[in-house]
């Protein structure tokens, strides 16, 4: 029960810094959150950052709380901050050359974010 609570937890953390994003984006510069899906874009590319440097941090031997903070921050917080069912939503929604573009910088950047957290623990990616 104590692991479904910290998803749960996380998962509304996440929820609402996605929401948070997306209405930061739309209030603050309108026109330019209405061209492009810049609030997916940038709450995966955090997620995948946070990933990264959750992963790197949290699997060390040795972690105190290590299990409980992944179910907390890897699972829920990134679960759900992150998407791929909006950004295939979204991305359908594009035209032809805006959804090409949405899916090189989604996919490169999301990986190269992944990696960059993951290095900067001083883990080694696989």
């Amino acid at each position: 029960m104590k692991q479904l609570a910290l998803v749960c937890l996380g998962g509304a953390l996440g929820a609402s810094m996605r929401w948070g994003i997306a209405m930061g984006l739309q209030w603050k510069w309108p026109k330019f959150a209405e061209t492009f899906p810049y609030a997916t874009l940038i709450a995966n590319f955090i997620g995948c950052f946070a990933i990264g440097l959750g992963v790197g941090l949290l699997g060390r031997e040795g972690v105190k709380w290590g299990a409980e903070l992944q179910l907390l921050l890897l699972v829920g917080v990134c679960g759900s901050l992150t998407t791929f069912s909006t950004f295939a939503n979204q991305t359908l929604d594009l035209a032809p050359g805006k959804a090409l573009l949405n899916i090189g910088i989604s996919v490169a950047g999301g990986l190269f974010l992944a990696w960059l957290g993951l290095t900067l623990t001083g883990a080694r990616p696989a």
